[in-house]
C-alpha cells in the first residue's frame, strides 16, 4: 500500500507529464555541397523574411562563397555560390547584414584585409563595392537601436571595435577588454533587454582548446564589458570533438529562442589541416547571464521550436489561414483565423507599396490582440511622417510613437516584430527596439493587416509564437551533464517561488523556494547511463534549509549544513554545494529540487559525470594529454629536456572527491616552479594558445613558497599560499584532499593542513596532472584515492 507521501509523488509525476522531443537533430550536421576536403568553417546565419541563410569560409585557393537556406535551422538546401568574384579566393568568415533593401557582406579573403560586397538578394550575386579596408580578419557588424553601426574584428589581446559612418566606412577602432589572453577572433554582438552580449573565440583555430567566451556590456557596443564566471560557454577537448569555435548567434523560428552555430575540427584533410563541421546549440538567458545547453555531440538534441502560426504570403492572403474583415477607416483588412495566447511574439514582413510608399495619405496597420473591429491593438506605419505608432482601439488612443531610422525606403522589405507579455509591449523595426511600452500588457487575439489611402502592400512572411521575452527558456530541455538556471524551471510562476532580480555576482536572477513543497522541475536529456553529481549554487541565507532532490527515480533529502558554507573567500554570498550522486539512465526525464524546509534561494543546478570509486590507485598518464618531452622511469616522472610550459595529465575527468599523493624532488638544476594539477578538464596545448590551457586547480612550488591557484585558461587566480622550504635532492611528500568545495594541502603525514581553501564556485570534478618547464624537478609515487 502506498503512503500519502508516495501518492503525492505519483501525482506530481503525472502533473509534469512525460518529457518528449517532437523534432530533433544531432551535431555535427552535414550539409549538401560542403567545401570538399574542408567542410563548413566559421559559420554565420542570417535571418531574413522568415528564412535562414548560412554562409561559411571558403577553402584556401578556391574562389567564391557558398550559401545554404533553411526554414527551421535544421534542414538546409544548397543555394550555390553567392559570388564568384576572383577577389573572394579563400574568403574568411563572410557575414551578411540586411539593411533598407541591401545585403552587405563583410569578408577578408585569405585573411588579407576586409572588403564589403553588396547584393539585392541573400543568395547574390554579391559584387565588390570597396577597396581593401584592412582591419585583420573576422569582421562583424552590429546595428544598435539608434541605427548606429559598429564593426568588430580580430586582434591579438582583444577584440577591436570601430564606429561606422556608413556601411562601407569604419572609423579608427579601440581595443576592448574582450580578450582570451592571446589572439582573439570571431566576434559578434547581439542586444537583448537593453544588454549587449558579445561572443568571441580563440586562441588558435587548430587548437583543441579553441573555445567561445561571452561578455556583457551595458553602456555601448564599444565600451567596457564584464566577463562572467561561467566562461567559456563552448569548449570540448575530447579526441573526437574538439576545436569548437567561431560562433554566430541567431534568433530561432519561434522568434523567442536564440541559437548559436559554431564549428568543430575533425581528422585531417588531404592537404593537412583538419576538416571543419557545423554545429548548433540552444542559448538561454538569465538576466546578464548567457548559457549554452551543450555543447551537444553524438546525441539527439531538440530541434528549434516552430511558430504556432506562419505563412510566407507574397500576395493576397489565402482563405485557408486568413479571413478578410472590415475594419473602420481601412480600405482592406486581413486577419489570421487562429489566435495568439495572452503572451506572444508576432512578426510582419512587408513592402508598403512598390514605388508609392511615400503617399501622404497611405497607412498600414499591423494588427494584434484582435477581438473585434472596435477592440484590437496595432502598430500603424505612416510613410508620410516616416514614423510608427502603437495604438489601442479599445481606448481609441495612440499610446506611443517613434520615428523610423533615417532614410528608410518603404518600397523595400522591412520587418516589424511585436513582443507582448506581462512586462508590456515591445516593437522592433528591422531588429531595432523603437517602442517599449510597459503599461500595455499582453492580451490574446488574432493578428493581421489593415491599410488605407491607396496603398497596395506586399505582404510577406507573417507569424506568431506564444512565447515572448525569453519565456521559451523555461520549456527548453536541459542537458545532463550541464548547468540549468533555477529561474528556467518549468514550475516558475507557481505559488511558493519568489524570483529575485538582484543580489547575485553575475547579474543573474535567483529562485527562492518560499512555500512548503515548492518545486523546481527541469526536463532533461541525459547523455549516457552513469552516476552523476548534482550540485546547487545557493545563498548563504539558505543555511539550515533542506532540499529534496529527485533524479533517476530516487528522492533524497539534503540539509544545507553550516559547515559546507565555511569559506575564506568573502567575495560573494553564494556557495556551490554538492547535493549527492544519482544513477541516471540515458534519455529524456525529469530532475526536480523541492523545498523540504526553510527558504532556500538557488541560482543554478549543476550536473556532472561521476566515476565509480576504485580506492587507491597509481596515476596512469595519458599519451594524448602529454605536452612536452616527459619521461617515466621506475615510478619517477620528469622532463627529458627543459621545455616551455610542459604538462602531463592522467586519470579520470569524472573523479570528484579524492586524495592525491605525490613526492616532489627539487634538484640542483631545478628552475622556475613545479606544479601539481588538480581536478583538471579541457586540457590542450598549441602555439598561439594561452599557457594556462586547462580548467582546474594548480598547486605550485616556487622559491620556498607553496601556492594554490584556480585556473580557467586566460583567468589565473591565486587563492592562497604558504611557506614550504624544499631540500635539494630530497623528495618531499605532499597530500591534497579535495572534499566538495574544500581543498586541504598537507605536508607529508602532518595532520594539520599546510594550506586550506574553500572555493565558493568550485570545480567539482576532474583528473590530475603535473607541470613544469625545468628538467630539474622530479615527481614520483603519484596516487589518487577516490571517495565518491
Amino acid at each position: 500500500m502506498m503512503t500519502q507521501k508516495q501518492d503525492q509523488d505519483q501525482d506530481q509525476v503525472k502533473a509534469r507529464g512525460t518529457v518528449t522531443m517532437d523534432r530533433s537533430f544531432q551535431n555535427p550536421m552535414t550539409l549538401d555541397q560542403e567545401w570538399e576536403d574542408y567542410g563548413i568553417g566559421d559559420p554565420y546565419v542570417l535571418r531574413y523574411n522568415g528564412k535562414y541563410y548560412l554562409y561559411c569560409s571558403t577553402k584556401d585557393w578556391r574562389v567564391g562563397i557558398k550559401a545554404w537556406s533553411s526554414d527551421d535551422l535544421v534542414n538546409w538546401s544548397y543555394e550555390g555560390l553567392v559570388t564568384e568574384d576572383p577577389l573572394t579566393e579563400g574568403a574568411y568568415a563572410p557575414e551578411v547584414v540586411y539593411w533598407n533593401g541591401s545585403f552587405y557582406m563583410y569578408t577578408s579573403p585569405a585573411g588579407k584585409g576586409h572588403y564589403v560586397l553588396r547584393s539585392d538578394s541573400p543568395t547574390g550575386p554579391f559584387t565588390v563595392e570597396t577597396e581593401n579596408l584592412g582591419l585583420t580578419i573576422d569582421g562583424s557588424v552590429f546595428i544598435d537601436d539608434d541605427a548606429k553601426w559598429y564593426f568588430t574584428h580580430a586582434e591579438s589581446g582583444g577584440i577591436m571595435a570601430s564606429s561606422m559612418s556608413a556601411p562601407y566606412t569604419m572609423d579608427a577602432g579601440d581595443k576592448l577588454n574582450t580578450s582570451l589572453g592571446h589572439w582573439t577572433e570571431g566576434s559578434m554582438i547581439i542586444k537583448r533587454n537593453g544588454t549587449y552580449f558579445m561572443t568571441y573565440t580563440g586562441n588558435h583555430v587548430f587548437s583543441k582548446g579553441y573555445r567561445v567566451n561571452y561578455a556583457v556590456g551595458h553602456e555601448s557596443p564599444n565600451g567596457l564589458y564584464t566577463i562572467p564566471d561561467n566562461n567559456p560557454i563552448i569548449i570540448s577537448t575530447d579526441r573526437d570533438f574538439n576545436g569548437l569555435g567561431h560562433s554566430a548567434t541567431v534568433l530561432g523560428p519561434d522568434m523567442d529562442a536564440y541559437y548559436i552555430v559554431y564549428h568543430n575540427l575533425a581528422g585531417k584533410s588531404a592537404e593537412g589541416p583538419p576538416v571543419r563541421k557545423l554545429n548548433m546549440d540552444r542559448l538561454t538567458f538569465n538576466g546578464d547571464k548567457m548559457s549554452v545547453l551543450g555543447p551537444t555531440h553524438g546525441m539527439s538534441a531538440p530541434a528549434p521550436p516552430l511558430p504556432a502560426f506562419w505563412d510566407s504570403l507574397g500576395d493576397i492572403p489565402e482563405t485557408e489561414q486568413w479571413e478578410s474583415v472590415k475594419v473602420s477607416r481601412a480600405d482592406a483588412a486581413w486577419l489570421s483565423k487562429t489566435s495568439t495566447e495572452d503572451r506572444f511574439t508576432a512578426e510582419y514582413n512587408v513592402v508598403l507599396d512598390k514605388g508609392q510608399a511615400s503617399k501622404a495619405a497611405g497607412e498600414l496597420e499591423t494588427i494584434f490582440s484582435y477581438t473585434d473591429e472596435d477592440n484590437y491593438r496595432s502598430v500603424r506605419i505612416d510613410p508620410g511622417s516616416q514614423s510608427i505608432a502603437l495604438r489601442d482601439t479599445a481606448a481609441d488612443e495612440v499610446l506611443q510613437q517613434a520615428a523610423l531610422p533615417e532614410g528608410m525606403d518603404l518600397a523595400k522589405l522591412h520587418t516589424l516584430r511585436v513582443e507582448a507579455d506581462q512586462n508590456g509591449t515591445r516593437v522592433y523595426w528591422d531588429g531595432l527596439l523603437l517602442i517599449d511600452n510597459k503599461q500595455l500588457t499582453a492580451k490574446a487575439g488574432r493578428i493581421g493587416y489593415a491599410w488605407k489611402g491607396g496603398l497596395t502592400p506586399e505582404l510577406h512572411y507573417t507569424a506568431f509564437a506564444n512565447e515572448a521575452g525569453g519565456s521559451s527558456d523555461n520549456k527548453a530541455i536541459k542537458q545532463v551533464p550541464g548547468t540549468m538556471e533555477a529561474v528556467h524551471a518549468t514550475s516558475i510562476g507557481e505559488e511558493g517561488i519568489t524570483i529575485h532580480q538582484e543580489g547575485t555576482p553575475d547579474g543573474s536572477y535567483s529562485a527562492e523556494l518560499t512555500g512548503p513543497d515548492a518545486e523546481l522541475s527541469f526536463p532533461v536529456n541525459v547523455r549516457a547511463d552513469g552516476d552523476y553529481t548534482i550540485a546547487a549554487m545557493v545563498s548563504d541565507a539558505s543555511v539550515g534549509s533542506t532540499l529534496e532532490v529527485e533524479a533517476g527515480g530516487v528522492k533524497r533529502s539534503v540539509k544545507l549544513k553550516a559547515e559546507a558554507f565555511v569559506t575564506e573567500d568573502d567575495s560573494s554570498e553564494w556557495m556551490k554545494v554538492p547535493l549527492g550522486q544519482f544513477s541516471l539512465k540515458q534519455g529524456l526525464q525529469w530532475l526536480t529540487v523541492t523545498n523540504g524546509k526553510g527558504s532556500p534561494n538557488i541560482r543554478f543546478i549543476e550536473t556532472s559525470e561521476a566515476a565509480i570509486s576504485k580506492g587507491k590507485q597509481e596515476v596512469s598518464f595519458d599519451p594524448d594529454s602529454t605536452f612536452g618531452d616527459w619521461q617515466e622511469d621506475n615510478g619517477t616522472t620528469g622532463l627529458l629536456l627543459d621545455g616551455n610550459n610542459a604538462m602531463i595529465f592522467g586519470g579520470d575527468t569524472r573523479w570528484t572527491d579524492m586524495e592525491v599523493g605525490v613526492e616532489v624532488t627539487q634538484t640542483d638544476t631545478a628552475e622556475g616552479e613545479a606544479s601539481i594539477l588538480l581536478r583538471t578538464t579541457m586540457e590542450s596545448s598549441f602555439r598561439d594558445q594561452v599557457a594556462d590551457s586547462f580548467i582546474g586547480y594548480e598547486l605550485a612550488l616556487r622559491n620556498g613558497r607553496i601556492i594554490l591557484r584556480k585556473i580557467n585558461y586566460e583567468v589565473n587566480q591565486e587563492l592562497t599560499s604558504g611557506v614550504l622550504e624544499l631540500e635539494n635532492g630530497k623528495a618531499r611528500a605532499l597530500r591534497v584532499k579535495l572534499d566538495g568545495a574544500k581543498i586541504s594541502v598537507y605536508d607529508g603525514k602532518q595532520k594539520e593542513p599546510l594550506l586550506e581553501w574553500t572555493d565558493r564556485n568550485a570545480f567539482l570534478h576532474g583528473r590530475v596532472g603535473l607541470r613544469t618547464s625545468s628538467s630539474g624537478w622530479l615527481f614520483s609515487n603519484m596516487t589518487v584515492t577516490t571517495d565518491n
